[in-house]
């Protein structure tokens, strides 16, 4: 009953992983330049400028909310890996 949804969901679940690794490879690029310029890994400005940006491509304004915890999420995870990029 639920075998197609299923599967349309393992596919797009692919290309998050895909994306998330190249979204990550970045913030290891991003943890260096901080690093070397002795910039702080929180930037509550840009986490609000993301947020607004990434809520602005949503064709499903129902979904804003939604969407703003998965950012929140994401970027803590960043911030979090940029830290131990960062302390090594």
């Amino acid at each position: 009953m639920l075998e197609k949804q299923r599967a349309e969901i393992d596919a797009i679940d692919r290309e998050i992983v895909s994306l998330f690794e190249r979204r990550m490879q970045v913030v290891m690029d991003v943890a260096r330049i901080k690093k070397e310029n002795g910039m702080a890994i929180f930037d509550a400005g840009r986490e609000k400028e993301v947020i607004a940006k990434v809520q602005s491509y949503l064709t499903d304004e129902g979904l804003k909310e939604e969407l703003r915890e998965v950012y929140e999420t994401l970027m803590k995870v960043s911030k979090d890996y940029q830290k131990i990029q960062m302390d090594e």
